[in-house]
């Protein structure tokens, strides 16, 4: 079987979005052993706070781990906090302690108040509600808000709203609440907000139906005013004299999705008139999802900025950056409401009814600060407070269903958490700088927090390299330095197989030692140290996709590119590509020559009925030593369904599975 696949399929790519250079990123790897992230905060002395969940060892009970890191990403302490298995929310108070919000073991709403070196747990008050989102003064005063149904929710003399939630037989209301905790874990203020009131076509199916009313997000002024925002059911919520939309596009209807409205309410609850205003949100009318605001903030001029999800119908004004491409109506939102809650200044949606801002502030410069998932990718970017400029955008590491976990720290820029364990810590260059933000198999595209000796793996980022340019090959070994640009594993330099200010492709060198390895970047300006990754003890892989049909990157039997107009047939042989490396007779980097060689590693492929003989597995001529050629024979008959899917594993029974499809004909 000749090879006529151009190399270009298999060594370049390209990331879908493409970044645009701010401040300098350093990408760091979490230990995979301190469990899943699920919250990060920043801290007020250089600190970052990452709150992972995971399951006791010891107890088999759930818990959240707190880990205390330094603005370069070095650990410094953690803690574990079993009575707080189900985290929701992590701030940091005007003293650098650490408040945590969430659910205890007994599901009720908790908070806890941490110590900066998270020496222990200083202050703890429970609540009959679920705890969504906290905030806190410069006094250490601590302000959460959620959702309730308790008739017994500490309401405060002189709240705003005191009336509990409404029930009969069939169902009950749920209110939004807001509840001041004083640094000694007292509550100073707390109030319901919200309204039994609900709209509903569908006869019996609306027996039970009340409204319901969750806070989600909160945020506090320069004036001490607080903001809390949410979804709402509810019709009748209280909304104030010149209010933007004074009435809910929300309701029930059998045989409709729940039409959840926004809803955004200011108070002060020193003051004689606690509530300063409040206005719904609506997006169209029967539309899925309903609106979802995940996070505000609010600028120096007092006005509101939320983000979320949500249909068609939002405020969009035109001067406002339109992301990635065309606006679609619906999905992912950024809208700024006035100080007054009277108008929108400016409103965008961008991607597609899944996309969804996930996190937001405003930074000392004035900038929103936002992260954010547009299938597939999630990112952080960065843009004028007018809405009208994209300042910065940094590509995520992974396919991602939210953006990541994003905060402010005290230097003035961002960190952010990513679900596979990858950090980024802006720092604060005053001109744009190399950034490392993902490091994947080359193959798969998937995040790396392991290597394998000989394994193809791609760097993304920003300004992390020359060109355009394809690796150099002399002595019949791609050479390790483009540009005066390269990539070093434990001061190993690795070979190169293209690079561009985006992107760099390398193959892992077979000079590494066992243990942790420190991936580095040396460019012409200086050397970036990059994340702390594994080196695995089994060969790397992954199926090579060919970028134009999704499908593996695969040759038919007469040596032409499989695809969906060029099929192969049932019976006939194909081959397909791996990233993996196997040892013998040539050295990482070195290109194999025509003549095949085969592969001493145990390799399998199969269905999920079956498995394939393999005619060949070995290097691929004309290609890296990291690509290995497998050569299987496809059943005949064939398995319903077009594409054929298969698995291959490579290094025995332990080894790592990946999978690839192919088209096929003669069904």
């Amino acid at each position: 079987m000749t090879l006529r696949l151009a190399r270009t399929l298999l060594l370049t790519g390209a990331c879908l979005i493409p970044a645009i250079a701010g401040n300098q990123i350093l990408l760091r790897n979490l230990d995979p052993t301190d469990g899943t992230p699920a919250l990060l905060a920043g801290g007020t002395n250089g600190q970052i706070y990452v709150i992972s969940t995971l399951t006791s060892n010891l107890t088999g009970q759930n818990l959240s781990r707190v880990v205390e890191l330094d603005l370069t990403g070095t650990r410094l302490a953690s803690f574990d906090l079993p009575q707080l298995p189900q985290p929701a929310a992590a701030i940091t108070d005007g003293q650098g302690n650490l408040i945590l919000a969430g659910q205890n073991a007994g599901s009720q709403g908790a908070v806890f108040r941490l110590d900066p070196k998270l020496e222990g747990v200083t202050a703890v008050v429970t609540l009959p509600a679920v705890v969504r989102a906290a905030a806190s003064d410069s006094a250490g005063n601590v302000y959460v808000t959620g959702s309730t149904g308790s008739t017994t929710f500490p309401v405060t003399a002189g709240a705003y709203q005191s009336t509990p939630p409404g029930s009969d037989f069939h169902g009950s209301a749920a209110y939004a609440f807001l509840t001041e905790v004083s640094p000694a874990g007292k509550i100073v203020y707390s109030t319901y907000f919200g309204s039994d009131t609900t709209t509903c076509i569908g006869g019996s199916y609306c027996v039970g139906k009340f409204g319901v009313t969750t806070g989600t997000a909160i945020a506090l002024d320069a004036s001490g005013a607080i903001v809390i925002a949410g979804s709402t059911t509810a019709t009748a919520l209280p909304t104030t004299a010149g209010a933007f939309e004074p009435t809910c596009g929300c309701g029930y209807g059998i045989g409709y999705p729940d039409e959840n409205a926004g809803f955004v309410a200011k108070f002060q609850p020193s003051a004689t008139q606690q509530l300063q205003w409040s206005t719904y949100l609506n997006a169209s009318a029967a539309q899925a999802p309903s609106l979802a605001v995940n996070a505000i903030a609010i600028d120096a001029a007092g006005n509101v900025i939320a983000g979320g999800n949500a249909p068609p119908g939002l405020p969009e004004t035109p001067s406002v950056f339109q992301f990635l491409g065309p606006d679609y109506g619906g999905g992912g939102f950024l809208l700024e409401l006035n100080s007054t809650g009277s108008a929108v200044n400016w409103g965008t949606s961008f991607g597609n009814v899944t996309a969804a801002v996930s996190g937001l502030f405003v930074d000392p410069q004035g900038q929103i600060v936002f992260s954010a998932q547009i299938a597939p990718l999630s990112y952080v970017a960065r843009m004028s407070d007018a809405g009208t400029t994209l300042a910065a955008l940094y590509p995520g590491p992974e396919i991602s269903t939210a953006g990541p976990l994003l905060a402010p720290t005290s230097a003035g820029g961002f960190a952010a958490v990513f679900p596979c364990g990858a950090l980024w810590i802006e720092t604060t260059a005053s001109v744009p700088s190399p950034s490392i933000l993902n490091i994947a198999n080359s193959a798969t595209g998937q995040y790396s927090t392991t290597v394998s000796a000989g394994e193809l793996v791609t760097l993304y980022g920003s300004l992390i390299g020359p060109g355009p340019i394809d690796g150099q090959v002399e002595n019949g070994v791609f050479t390790s330095s483009l540009s005066g640009y390269q990539v070093l594993f434990n001061g190993v330099p690795a070979p190169l197989l293209f690079a561009d200010s985006e992107q760099i492709n390398a193959v892992v060198p077979g000079l590494v030692e066992p243990g942790s390895i420190l991936v580095q970047l040396v460019t012409p300006a200086g050397t970036l140290d990059g994340p702390s990754i594994a080196l695995a003890h089994i060969p790397a892989n992954g199926v090579f996709q060919n970028s134009q049909t999704g499908l593996a990157a695969a040759l038919n039997q007469d040596g032409s590119v499989n695809s969906p107009s060029n099929p192969a047939k049932a019976g006939s042989f194909a081959a397909i590509f791996v990233n993996a490396y196997s040892p013998g007779d040539y050295a990482p980097g070195a290109v194999a020559a025509n003549a095949i060689v085969g592969t001493s590693l145990p390799v399998y492929l199969f269905d999920d009925s079956r498995s394939y003989g393999i005619a060949f597995a070995g290097y691929a001529p004309g290609l890296v030593d990291g690509v290995m050629q497998i050569n299987f024979q496809l059943p005949d008959p064939l398995p319903a369904g077009n594409p054929f899917t298969f698995y291959v594993q490579i290094g025995g029974t332990l080894g790592p599975v990946a999978q690839g499809q192919i088209a096929v004909a003669g069904q």
